[in-house]
C-alpha cells in the first residue's frame, strides 16, 4: 500500500479510535468513594518516603494507585483493595496544572487512591510476567555493582527506569540542558544497533534488528518515545524511498491512534519537534560551522562539531515548548551537550553491548563495572556543569501569539525562496512584505516578554476552594493579601504554578487578615518553592494563638521581616496604596478572631477594592460608626465577608456602596454551605455584579 493511502486508512482509525477514548477518559467511569475493587498491579510508577504510586489494571483499563503503607507490590500482584476514585478538580486559575490531562497523557483515566489493601493473590500474562522478573534481574544487578545515586541515573539514562529517581537530579539535568539524556529515544536506538553491528559485524540483518529493538522497547516498558523512534526506523527499512515527511506523519498517526491525549504529551512533543527539527536544520548548521570556522571534517573535530550541530539543530523547533514547560531555556546547553558528549558516547556503547550480553554471567558482570566508572566520571562532569551553570535564561510563560509568531518566522525562513519562486513577477513586492513579516513577529515577541515582565498590571483573585487569595502585581511590584485555604498546600501550589509561569520570584509583601488556616497556610509551599518572600504584615492582637506563633516562626526561620501593622495605617509600595480601616477597638463576637480580621483598603489602577477577611456583622457595623462612609460608596471591588457567609455582609453596609460595585466570593459550596443564599439575595438587591471563585475560577482586573 503506497504512504498516501496508508495515511488516509490511519486517519480514519485515529478518528474512531478518538471518540471511544474520549468517552473512556470522561463518561466510562464516576467519582467513587470507599469502594472494594480488584486490581492488577502493572509496574510501580515512582516510590517515596510517604507512598508507591503503581500503574493497575481495573476493568482493563490503566489507573494510577497512590498506596501507603509498608509493602511494596510488583507486576503480578492482584489486589482487593478498598479505595477512592476522586475526580481531578480543576480550579480554572491562570496557568494551573491539569492533571487530569496529564494522567489522560499518559494511558491513566484517573486517580485512584487506597484506604486498605484487603487482600493479594497472584496473575501472570504469558511473556510479560518474563519481561519484568528479565528488567528485574537486570536492575538488581546495576544496583549491586553501583552506588545507588549513580545506579539510579544509569537506568534512567539506558532503558527508562526512573522509578527511584530524585527529583532534585531531575532538576540538575534539565538546569543544564541534558533533561533529554534521562528520557530514551531515538538515540538508544542508535546505540543498540551501533552495538549489534560491531559484535556481529553486519549492518544487514534488518529482521534481527526489529526484534532487537521490540526487546528494547519491551525492557523500557513501552516507552511512547522509543516507540516512535521504533517505528520510524521500521517505516524506513518498509518503504526505502519515501521521503521523511511521509515517515513522520505516518509515525505521528499511529502513535495518536494508541492515545490521541498523547499530543498534550510532554515527551511526545519533544521527541517528534527534536527529530523533525535536527531532519530541517542540522545539515545547514553543520555546514555553516565548517564555513565559519574554517576547518575539515576530521576526527575529534567532526565529532564535536557534529555535536554542536545536533544540539542546535534539535533546540530550533523545541525552544517555545521548554520555555512554556520549564520556564527557562539553558544557554549552557549547547557546551553542556560537547563537554560529556564522548563520555555518554562511551557509556551508550558499553551500555547497549551490556543489553545485548547480559546472559553471559562474566562478561555481563565485567560489563557492569565498566559501566560503573563510566558513569563516575560522567556523573563527575554533570557536576561540574551544574556548578558552573550561571547561563539559564528565565523566562515567563508564552502566550499563543508568541508561539505564533515564532513559528511563523521559522515558516518564513524556510519558505520564503519557494514563495518568491512562485511568484516570481511580483518578488519585490513579496520580499518587501516577508521581510516586514520578519520584524513584526520579532518585533512581536521582544515587546511581549519587556511587557510581561517590567509593565503588566493585574489584580487576580484565585479559586483555592474554600479559602482566601489575592495577587496585585504591579510592574515588578507584588503584593499578596491572605494565601490560605481548607485543602492543605492547596493555595500555595496555586500561587507558586502561577509566579513561575510569570517568572516572578520574589513577593514585596503578604499581607494577612487574621490568623486562621484558610487565609495563611500557603506561606511555607511559597517558600519550598524558592519565592523570596520580604516581608509579611499583620496587625498583633495579642492573641496569641498556635498558628500565630507557627507563622512567626516561619517569619523568624526564613529570614523574613515581620511588618507588625497598627490600625489605621497606610502603606504604600510602587503605585499600590494600602489603608487599614479598622480603629483600634477590639470588637467582641462568638469568634473574636474573624470579627477582628484587617479591613484592607486598596487603590490601584484607579480602583478602590476593600478586603474584608472574615468579618462579622459586628466589624461592619463598627466600620459604619468609625470611618468615612464616602469611600464606601467608592469601592469598585468588595471581597465579600467571610466567603459569603450569613454571619457577615450587613445589609446597611452594603447599602452604602454605589451599585454595580462586583463582588468577589471566594468559597466552596461542598465545605461549609458558603455562599449562603441570603446574602446572593441582598447582592443582588443592591445590583452587585457577583463573582462566585468555585463557579467562575480565578477572577483578574
Amino acid at each position: 500500500m503506497k504512504p498516501k493511502k496508508i495515511v488516509l486508512f490511519l486517519f480514519i482509525i485515529l478518528v474512531i479510535r478518538s471518540v471511544y477514548v474520549i468517552y473512556l477518559y470522561n463518561f466510562k467511569y464516576e467519582v467513587w468513594e470507599n469502594i472494594i475493587i480488584t486490581v492488577d498491579i502493572m509496574q510501580i510508577e515512582k516510590r517515596t518516603d510517604e507512598a508507591v504510586t503503581y500503574i493497575v489494571k481495573y476493568n482493563g483499563d490503566k489507573f494510577l494507585l497512590y498506596i501507603k503503607d509498608n509493602n511494596v507490590y510488583n507486576y503480578g500482584d492482584r489486589l482487593k483493595i478498598l479505595c477512592s476514585n476522586f475526580d481531578n478538580k480543576k480550579y480554572n486559575n491562570p496557568f494551573e496544572f491539569n492533571y487530569k490531562m496529564y494522567l489522560n497523557s499518559n494511558c491513566l483515566v484517573s486517580r485512584l487512591y487506597c484506604i486498605k489493601v484487603i487482600d493479594k493473590e497472584k496473575f501472570g500474562i504469558l511473556g510479560i510476567d518474563f519481561i519484568h522478573k528479565l528488567r528485574d534481574k537486570i536492575s538488581i544487578n546495576i544496583d549491586d555493582k553501583m552506588n545507588s545515586k549513580y545506579s539510579n541515573i544509569f537506568k534512567s539514562i539506558v532503558y527508562g527506569d526512573d522509578t527511584y529517581l530524585e527529583d532534585d537530579t531531575e532538576k540538575m539535568f534539565t538546569s543544564i540542558g541534558l533533561g533529554h539524556i534521562l528520557c530514551v529515544s531515538g538515540g538508544q536506538i542508535v546505540y543498540l544497533l551501533l552495538a549489534f553491528e560491531n559484535m556481529t559485524n553486519s549492518k544487514k540483518n534488518n529482521v534481527i534488528k526489529c526484534i532487537l529493538l521490540f526487546y528494547f522497547y519491551i525492557i523500557s516498558l513501552f516507552n511512547v518515545s522509543l516507540l516512535r523512534a521504533i517505528i520510524m526506523y521500521i517505516l524506513k527499512l518498509i518503504y526505502k524511498n519515501s521521503g521523511f515527511f511521509k515517515r513522520w506523519i505516518i509515525t505521528a498517526i499511529i502513535i495518536l491512534i494508541i492515545n490521541p491525549y498523547y499530543i498534550l504529551n510532554i515527551s511526545i512533543i519533544f521527541s517528534f519537534l527534536s527529530v523533525l527539527s535536527m531532519y530541517i536544520f542540522n545539515s545547514q548548521i553543520e555546514s555553516k560551522i565548517y564555513a565559519v570556522a574554517k576547518i575539515k571534517s576530521r576526527g575529534v573535530v567532526k565529532e564535536i562539531i557534529e555535536n554542536i550541530s545536533m544540539t542546535i539543530s534539535s533546540q530550533i523547533l523545541i525552544v517555545p515548548f521548554q520555555i512554556y514547560y520549564f520556564g527557562v531555556f539553558p544557554l549552557i546547553s549547547v557546551f553542556s551537550n560537547v563537554f560529556i558528549c564522548f563520555t555518554l558516547n562511551i557509556l551508550m556503547i558499553f551500555s547497549f553491548n551490556l543489553f545485548i550480553m547480559f546472559f553471559i554471567p562474566i562478561i555481563s558482570d565485567i560489563l557492569i563495572i565498566i559501566c560503573r566508572y563510566i558513569m563516575y566520571f560522567f556523573i563527575f562532569q554533570i557536576e561540574i556543569l551544574d556548578k558552573v551553570n550561571y547561563f539559564n535564561i528565565s523566562l515567563p510563560k508564552l502566550s499563543i501569539l508568541v508561539f505564533v509568531a515564532y513559528y511563523s518566522l521559522i515558516l518564513i525562513y524556510l519558505y520564503s525562496k519557494k514563495i518568491i519562486l512562485i511568484s516570481w513577477r511580483r518578488r519585490a513586492l513579496l520580499k518587501r512584505i516577508l521581510s516586514i513579516l520578519k520584524i513584526l513577529c520579532i518585533i512581536y515577541i521582544f515587546f511581549w516578554y519587556i511587557y510581561v515582565m517590567y509593565f503588566e498590571k493585574y489584580v487576580i483573585f484565585f479559586n483555592v476552594g474554600q479559602g482566601n487569595m489575592a495577587l496585585i502585581h504591579s510592574n515588578n511590584v507584588n503584593v499578596i493579601i491572605d494565601i490560605g485555604s481548607t485543602k492543605n498546600g492547596n493555595a500555595g501550589y496555586i500561587m507558586s504554578s502561577f509566579l513561575k509561569a510569570k517568572n516572578i520570584k520574589k513577593i514585596d509583601i503578604i499581607l494577612l487578615t487574621h490568623m486562621h488556616d484558610d487565609h495563611v497556610n500557603g506561606i511555607e509551599n511559597l517558600i519550598e518553592n524558592n519565592i523570596k518572600i520580604n516581608r509579611i504584615g499583620y496587625v498583633n492582637l495579642k492573641v496569641k494563638t498556635n498558628l500565630y506563633n507557627k507563622v512567626n516562626n516561619i517569619i523568624k526561620n526564613n529570614n523574613i521581616s515581620k511588618l507588625e501593622l497598627a490600625f489605621l495605617d497606610k502603606i504604600e509600595i510602587g503605585d499600590i496604596q494600602i489603608e487599614i480601616l479598622n480603629n483600634e477597638n477590639i470588637i467582641l463576637d462568638e469568634d473574636i478572631e474573624n470579627a477582628n480580621s484587617t479591613i484592607y483598603l486598596v487603590k490601584f489602577k484607579n480602583k478602590d477594592m476593600l478586603f474584608m477577611g472574615d468579618s462579622t456583622k459586628k466589624t461592619e457595623q463598627d466600620l459604619l460608626k468609625n470611618m468615612d462612609v464616602n469611600k464606601l460608596s467608592s469601592i469598585d471591588i468588595l471581597q465579600v465577608s467571610h466567603h459569603g457567609s450569613k454571619t457577615s455582609s450587613d445589609q446597611e453596609f452594603l447599602s452604602k456602596m454605589s451599585e454595580n460595585t462586583i463582588a468577589i466570593i471566594s468559597a466552596e459550596k461542598e465545605a461549609y454551605g458558603h455562599p449562603d443564599s441570603s446574602v446572593i439575595e441582598l447582592l443582588n438587591k443592591y445590583n452587585f455584579k457577583i463573582y462566585i471563585t468555585e463557579k467562575n475560577g480565578a477572577i483578574k482586573f
